[in-house]
């Protein structure tokens, strides 16, 4: 989300508010609503202090206090009420029989304050605004494009897609990472029960012997004697950095685009991210394209549920050369933004008239290019855990066989 300051004016007087919303289209959509008088100036800001303060306390608070969203509940109750809808029932009485038939807390406040929200004349969308720290960006994206586009029963079956289809993903990569995290952590313990049990009877032989240490043995000694004397300060200060990352991660766009930037180069998770991605922003245009939406409307809408900001970046540009007179496939073309087989579905759809149909092919492809990904994650894993615990053995081993080798030639040759 972005934060825009709004100049109103109001018989002769100016009047100005932060709003947040996800890009400016949204920004001027949201202070249309607030009828403050005419809208003079629309400008985007750096996230207000009081903002700041209140991400932080989220952050410190979350492993704690934060609910979490249950996947399979939310996916049901979407389904329900697009159902509902459908069968012709209002919006409002919609939400309360789900709000009154689930056990879910989280769902059960949202839906209560939805329908409560509608009551008093506000949207679907105003509510999804105030829960998306739980529910996410993609949920208000995929709401305020019902809103918009009149069709809200098909925004909410897409949004039940793109959710069970994440939550299917998620466990897929659970499953895939669970035996290398376990055999991790099981070798960081023994590792870690090594360099403070053992090491230290090794180090009193050592000191007694006075011999010159190769680095190895230097190096686990120093490792043993911080884990013996600053254990709790190394780990709070392991906890206080990833805090202040995450801190300036959610307020920092700067900072956001740099790590964004170098995640999209890591190995392996940089697919990740960028399939994911493109496949929830291709779905997403060519299902506003079909609704009858403009391709820059479409464009600008679909920025919405891509948390990347290096992607959304390159989504902006493909923006503003369309507004300059260039061709949809031109400018993705010229920000790199798919590779060669999604930009000639494009191109061949913007020829033949038949771009939303090609942007549903496009998507499909990274659909199943990101399947790949996650049904291989564990053979990609194994070489970097294999170099991982290979390297924690050799270093325990040479640090504490070298000297005693060494000791062992000096007894020898004497």
């Amino acid at each position: 989300m972005r934060y825009y300051k709004i100049t109103f004016l109001y018989k002769g007087k100016k009047q100005e508010v932060v709003i947040k919303s996800l890009n400016k289209a949204e920004a001027i959509i949201d202070s249309k609503k607030l009828n403050k008088g005419l809208l003079v100036k629309i400008e985007e800001i750096p996230m207000p202090l009081e903002e700041k303060i209140k991400v932080l306390k989220n952050i410190i608070k979350a492993k704690f206090f934060k609910k979490k969203l249950n996947y399979p509940s939310y996916i049901s109750s979407i389904r329900q009420l697009a159902v509902l809808i459908k069968a012709g029932i209002s919006l409002k009485d919609a939400l309360e029989d789900i709000a009154n038939n689930t056990n879910d807390e989280l769902i059960k406040s949202v839906f209560f304050k939805a329908a409560e929200a509608i009551d008093s004349g506000k949207s679907l969308s105003d509510t999804f605004a105030e829960y998306e720290e739980y529910l996410g960006g993609i949920s208000l994206a995929m709401v305020r494009l019902g809103e918009q586009t009149g069709d809200l029963v098909m925004a909410l079956e897409n949004l039940a897609s793109i959710y069970e289809n994440m939550y299917e993903n998620r466990r897929k990569m659970i499953k895939a990472l669970r035996y290398p995290v376990i055999t991790l952590f099981a070798i960081a313990g023994a590792f870690t029960f090594l360099i403070l049990v053992v090491v230290p009877k090794f180090k009193a032989m050592f000191e007694q012997l006075h011999a010159d240490l190769p680095l190895p043995t230097i190096m686990l000694l120093k490792a043993e004697h911080i884990l013996t004397n600053y254990g709790l300060v190394v780990l709070g200060v392991i906890l206080t950095v990833i805090v202040f990352i995450r801190f300036f991660y959610k307020t920092s766009l700067d900072f956001k685009y740099k790590v964004d930037a170098i995640l999209l180069k890591t190995y392996l998770i940089g697919k990740i991210i960028l399939f994911s991605s493109l496949h929830r922003f291709l779905m997403t245009l060519a299902s506003l394209l079909k609704s009858g939406i403009p391709l820059v409307d479409a464009l600008k809408i679909s920025e919405g549920i891509i948390d990347n900001e290096v992607i959304k970046n390159k989504i902006k540009e493909i923006i503003k050369g369309i507004n300059q007179g260039r061709s949809f496939a031109e400018m993705v073309a010229e920000q790199d933004l798919v590779n060669f087989v999604a930009l000639r579905m494009i191109s061949a759809g913007e020829e033949s008239g038949e771009l939303d149909n090609m942007l549903d092919s496009a998507a499909n492809y990274y659909e199943d290019r990101f399947q790949d990904i996650i049904d291989n994650m564990q053979a990609a894993i194994e070489p970097i855990m294999l170099t991982v615990i290979g390297a924690m053995v050799l270093w325990l081993a040479l640090g504490i066989f070298l000297p005693m080798w060494d000791l062992a030639q000096a007894a020898k040759n004497a």
